[in-house]
């Protein structure tokens, strides 16, 4: 948790309370310092090449303080974690920015001492290039010259009254995020603009005198609640915020598979104790540990903020290795970690389930960019789901989506996992966060477990596992939703009945959650969409969209997919331009033969079937009754197995596959070598 939070002389100026300028005090350093390892001629105040790396220290001449003071700095570019000591001991970090600007920090009372005191800004990790420089001392108090008094939020259902843990967002009217301060006081989580209630739905927090819009929200299946707060230099107790449960998900529990705190990873800002309360303030019902190569259990801090009753907590583990990363669950917080330094796919998932995991999922895989993440480096072609060099990735899931990572739109990350199934791999898909830090939402990105049971603590972990690894779920960004085809959900079979389909899409979400377009994929192919009508009033949305499609010639799976624009609103901290529901494939067994075939599968049958030329070329024209009636998925998998069994000896005759295949003949082409 932060010791103290800083405020800029930019926002200190849209509050009308604070001219560093104009406030008495003593320079106490007069010149400015190059901090860091490159030069920067572009910096004037600064020697462009650095006065140090990673610190610097001064002496200066005060006296001692019985109460607070403050500081003023002038600083640039600043991006990671600069510490802030003052005779030894830790005042707090810069706060960050990318302009030359200047800072006002608190100095609590007792902090200086007669005579000679020392100020040290340093770094852990060499990085970061900054200025800093020049400081005065004020005469003021940080607490008078801004004029901060507490405020204290409450946050209720608004059904029965009880207190629910949520996350407020603070901001003036043009929706700018405010400053929050003495944070090393709050009992809470607190960063600029965002603070979190305890497990009772209480906060208190720090506010310069002005006004304010006050945000409550509990995550996905619940409504937004406002308040207008004129904050005066006083203490005050502002009304209750009301939310209410809007989303009915009976039957499904709401996870996330991919969390981490500051004090594990080693990165990000949330410790451990603000992530067991950011996460019963997101309503989530299953969290899922997973730091960097460590084992995490939540359990003794859960119950120390009173939130264990919230949701369950699993030891998990981000097996960060250099071929990609990996979330991996369950362990035991003293089981033996996983070798993190094997350099094969294979035997690197194997060794986590060996060390006691039961599901392992791909994580982020196009990132940190399309070329840089693990289906770039090892060549994933998105129009065959095959590999440059035929690795295979033998997890249970991938990240569809990662509310943290958006370099890559979360359609093209769809749209290779859409080639891996067919391919024949059975890699499910989940939805998760990646939340690092108290300011991005943890769950936003959550995957939909089916499940017998609504209470997560009722859930048999086999049964939570299974539901990852067989599918029975769906994933959600500020979507909830279900899907029944010939009445069977995800990662169940179904067969057509008399040549049709029927499929039954839910769409729900809270009232400010308005989902506009359904589709509908077969084999990463989109055979029908529907615009959603637009809500009639302010309420929250759950509807069913039906669609009757006739059946394929082949086996077959569908996905589902709900979109809709992003949420309007400084409560929304989102880094997608939209909400979205997709799910995991149904299984369609159009042969009757009781199992599902993948597009790869029905490729490699076809193939055996085809008989010999005299000259002992294959008759590439025994597949022209398949080619003629099978989709684009299946006919770029028959050029894949065609391709593996003669495309050396005789490239001719799979050439002449397009011929076969008019309706396919662009596709085909395109996959033949220029």
């Amino acid at each position: 948790m932060r010791l103290l939070f800083p405020i800029s002389s930019i926002l200190a100026v849209a509050v009308g309370v604070f001219a560093p300028q104009q406030e008495p005090g003593a320079v106490i350093l007069d010149r400015c310092i190059h901090l860091g390892n490159d030069a920067t001629p572009e910096w004037p105040e600064a020697l462009a090449e650095p006065d140090a790396p990673d610190a610097f220290r001064f002496e200066f001449e005060a006296k001692a303080n019985a109460g607070e003071l403050a500081l003023s700095i002038t600083q640039r570019h600043v991006d990671n974690i600069w510490y802030l000591t003052l005779n030894g001991k830790r005042l707090g970090s810069l706060q960050a920015g990318a302009e030359r600007q200047e800072v006002l920090y608190p100095v609590p009372a007792g902090a200086l001492v007669d005579g000679t005191n020392q100020l040290r800004v340093h770094i852990s990790r060499v990085g970061d290039d900054i200025t800093f420089g020049p400081v005065r001392l004020l005469k003021r108090s940080y607490r008078d010259i801004l004029q901060i008094a507490p405020v204290t939020f409450s946050v209720v259902d608004a059904k029965n009254g009880d207190g629910i843990p949520s996350r407020l967002t603070i901001v003036d009217a043009s929706d700018t995020y405010m400053p929050i301060y003495y944070a090393s006081a709050s009992t809470t989580p607190v960063r600029t603009g965002v603070a979190y209630t305890d497990a009772h739905g209480f906060a208190t927090v720090e506010l310069a005198a002005g006004q304010y819009k006050v945000y409550a929200t509990h995550g996905m299946e619940w409504s937004v609640a406002e308040l207008k707060l004129n904050h005066s230099f006083a203490p005050q107790e502002a009304a209750a915020l009301q939310i209410q449960h809007e989303v009915d998900t009976t039957g499904w529990l709401s996870a996330d598979t991919h969390i981490h705190t500051v004090t594990f990873s080693g990165h990000g800002d949330a410790s451990l104790q603000e992530r067991v309360l950011t996460l019963a303030g997101e309503g989530l019902d299953i969290a899922i540990a997973t730091d960097h190569n460590h084992h995490t259990d939540y359990t003794d801090a859960q119950n120390a903020a009173g939130v264990s009753e919230h949701y369950r907590s699993i030891v998990g583990n981000e097996v960060t290795t250099d071929l990609g990363h990996l979330n991996a669950f369950p362990f035991t917080e003293k089981g033996e970690l996983p070798d993190y330094k094997l350099q094969e796919w294979g035997p690197l998932i194997q060794d986590i389930r060996d060390k006691g995991a039961q599901v392992v999922i791909l994580n982020h895989p196009r990132w940190p960019d399309r070329d840089r993440g693990p289906f770039g480096v090892f060549g994933l072609d998105p129009r065959t789901g095959l590999f440059a060099d035929g690795i295979t990735i033998p997890a249970d899931a991938m990240e569809v989506f990662n509310t943290t990572t958006p370099i890559t739109p979360w359609p093209e990350v769809m749209r290779d996992w859409f080639s891996l199934l067919n391919a024949g791999s059975r890699m499910r898909g989940v939805g998760s966060s990646d939340s690092h830090s108290v300011l991005d939402p943890v769950g936003q990105g959550r995957t939909w477990l089916k499940s017998p049971t609504d209470d997560p603590h009722a859930a048999n972990i086999d049964a939570i596992c299974d539901a990852f690894k067989e599918g029975h779920s769906s994933m959600g960004l500020g979507l909830f939703g279900e899907v029944a085809i010939q009445g069977v959900g995800p990662g169940e079979i179904a067969q057509p009945t008399d040549g049709e389909i029927e499929i039954q899409f839910r769409i729900a979400g809270a009232s400010w959650a308005t989902a506009q377009k359904a589709v509908i994929y077969m084999n990463g192919i989109e055979v029908a969409s529907m615009t959603l009508p637009a809500p009639t009033e302010i309420a929250h949305h759950d509807q069913t969209v039906s669609f009757i499609l006739p059946a394929p010639t082949t086996d077959a799976w569908i996905v589902c997919v709900a979109s809709g624009a992003k949420p309007e609103g400084a409560w929304w901290y989102s880094l997608f331009d939209d909400i979205v529901l997709v799910t995991n494939p149904v299984w369609l067994d159009v042969d009757g033969d009781g199992k599902y075939s993948s597009p790869q599968e029905t490729a490699q049958a076809a193939c055996k079937r085809v008989g010999r030329n005299p000259n002992g070329s294959p008759r590439i024209t025994d597949l022209a009754d398949t080619l003629s009636l099978c989709d684009r998925a299946v006919a770029v998998q028959i050029w894949v197995v065609a391709k593996r069994l003669w495309g050396v000896e005789y490239p001719l005759s799979v050439s002449k596959l397009a011929l076969l295949a008019p309706q396919h003949r662009q596709a085909l082409e395109a996959l033949q070598p220029k």
